[in-house]
């Protein structure tokens, strides 16, 4: 193929993707950076679908200690995410502030990861409890290095990306390899356990998790490496940071949630997040005791993920065309209708030879997952222009401490949700292990249908947590969605505003301009950096024939002593 041809296919598939942008500054870039995507993304994914059911099924363990482990971890998470964006930010180094600890978290990442999957023969001594404990310790480790492997890698995408929509394209091609990293992680699996007849997990299934971690483990590590090596960053060995003690932690914080557009994007991730968990804990159980359809576990998640990616090109086109909102109006009453589908399912039956539960449950998977691709689209594209906002406010580039809020809100979703939502099945009767009296277990006597009746039995507890609360919690995400304000040209206003700022020591903003700085920040105009007088001098921002912002940069059309005044 000539250079011609093979520059006339690039552009195809660039224009296929919906990128803009030289291949060489633009596209390659995107991909070295996403590319830890297909680790992290494809690791969860196998936690999401198997972990759960590997506790209860295979080692033994009951919905409390299960629970147990969750609320521990994600304890041990609210101490370690917040430092590690304190951290991150406070980097000096030749490599960048971030890209240093990509690299050194890809093999510790495969490691930990292999450890979740085996107790090295403690679970076969039949004692729940220290199974129990071990996994504690193995989560544990695999949260600390995900901690120092994820907020880094999240902090660095608005320096990456520094442009409204570009954050969209990195987004969009991070999805991507989100699929990348989740299919061969899926057929992986798919081999002991079977793709189109999940087999019913036991203790014999030990040595096949076993397998499944080290083939998965080895996985993970290369695309870690390519971002770490690939990816560049500016030199952080000159930064100036204020000195560090407790009242600077607290402030630091203090000031993240005095920026609205944080606060918005905090409650709709949040949200988001309290649906995702309460479904996602439910899951195996509303498959394998609800509606007894085990055998199509995996036939089902590869519908969930074909119904997934097929919601990304709509999703995609809805943000270029309307903004970041948008997708998640269209696609979320989808999500809704898969949930209620649940409600009505009780146990497999068919209707003369029709398996009506067998298809009921095949189109919820395929609704739940095409529903929620578009609030998920929404959630990752506006938390980048967050750190904006907070630029705006601060002064500074904080990447790594709002990065530990949205990797902080997913880790503390799940840990919590799953003590609340395991306990709360167990209570209701579902996957009481019948091996060995768990920590915390609920005494005969004591489960929810002795006390209120047995109308509140198992499928009333699936039906709650894997459904109704779900509905409540997408619900109020999507009331928190509507005061969310944040517009492709407020965004650039903004960003042309910090510029100015940074070049000159002052910027000139119209009132319309600062009303609308007001409304994003939810600070007065007086009280943020950007308002700040320098030299007093008069920089009112630039604009194009079309009446957009124009971004002004230190190697533009300025003099030298403008540019030594800075």
């Amino acid at each position: 193929m000539s250079k011609t041809q093979k520059g006339k296919f690039s552009e195809r598939v660039k224009g296929a993707l919906g990128i803009e942008g030289d291949t060489k500054t633009v596209v390659f870039p995107m991909l070295s950076y996403t590319a830890t995507n297909i680790a992290t993304s494809g690791a969860g994914y196998i936690n999401g679908l198997y972990y759960i059911a590997f506790l209860t099924y295979v080692e033994g363990l009951s919905g409390s200690q299960i629970g147990l482990i969750m609320l521990l971890k994600s304890i041990w998470d609210a101490i370690t995410d917040p430092m590690m964006g304190i951290i991150t930010d406070r980097t000096r180094s030749r490599f960048g502030k971030h890209r240093v600890y990509i690299i050194f978290a890809a093999v510790p990442f495969a490691i930990t990861f292999f450890m979740t999957w085996y107790s090295f023969g403690i679970s076969g001594m039949g004692n729940s409890n220290l199974t129990m404990m071990y996994y504690i310790f193995a989560y544990f480790l695999y949260s600390t290095v995900t901690t120092v492997l994820s907020v880094p890698h999240t902090a660095m995408l608005p320096e990456m990306a520094p442009d409204y929509f570009l954050r969209t394209q990195y987004n969009s091609v991070g999805y991507l390899m989100n699929s990348t990293g989740m299919v061969p992680s899926f057929l992986i699996a798919s081999i002991p356990f079977g793709l189109f007849q999940t087999k019913t997990f036991d203790e014999t299934f030990r040595m096949k998790f076993v397998i499944l971690g080290i083939c998965l483990s080895l996985f993970y590590i290369i695309p870690i490496i390519i971002t770490g090596i690939k990816c560049k960053e500016p030199s952080s060995l000159q930064a100036h940071f204020e000195p560090f003690d407790g009242k600077y932690v607290f402030k630091e914080y203090i000031q993240v949630f005095r920026n609205r557009a944080f606060r918005q994007y905090f409650t709709i991730s949040l949200l988001y997040m309290f649906a995702l968990g309460f479904y996602n804990n439910t899951k195996v159980y509303f498959m394998k005791e609800l509606a007894d359809v085990w055998v199509l576990y995996n036939v089902t998640n590869v519908i969930s993920g074909i119904f997934e990616a097929s919601g990304f090109p709509l999703n995609y086109w809805l943000t270029k065309k309307f903004g970041k909102q948008r997708s998640s109006w269209i696609t979320t009453p989808f999500y809704i209708i898969s949930l209620v589908i649940i409600l009505f399912i009780n146990g497999n039956k068919k209707l003369g030879a029709i398996p009506i539960t067998n298809i009921a449950v095949l189109v919820h998977c395929a609704f739940y997952n095409f529903g929620l691709s578009g609030i998920g689209f929404t959630t990752s594209n506006i938390y980048p222009d967050v750190t904006d906002v907070d630029e705006m406010i601060t002064g500074r580039r904080r990447e790594g401490v709002v990065a530990t809020f949205s990797t902080f809100i997913k880790k503390i979703a799940s840990g919590f949700l799953g003590m609340i939502v395991l306990t709360s099945l167990e209570w209701f009767g579902v996957a009481v292990s019948s091996k060995t009296t768990s920590v915390g277990g609920i005494a005969p006597g004591h489960y929810a249908s002795d006390l209120f009746g047995k109308f509140f039995d198992y499928a009333f507890g699936i039906k709650l947590t894997g459904a109704v609360i779900p509905i409540i919690c997408i619900a109020g995400a999507l009331l928190a969605l509507r005061n969310y304000t944040m517009t492709k040209n407020a965004h650039s206003m903004i960003r042309a505003a910090i510029a100015t700022k940074k070049i000159y020591g002052d910027v000139t903003l119209t009132e319309e301009e600062k009303k609308t700085c007001e409304k994003i920040a939810g600070q007065k105009w007086e009280n943020m950096w950007i308002s700040k007088a320098g030299n007093g001098e008069y920089h009112p921002l630039e604009k194009d024939e079309k009446g957009k912002y124009i971004l002004p940069e230190l190697n533009s059309e300025k003099t030298e002593s403008e540019k030594t005044a800075v």
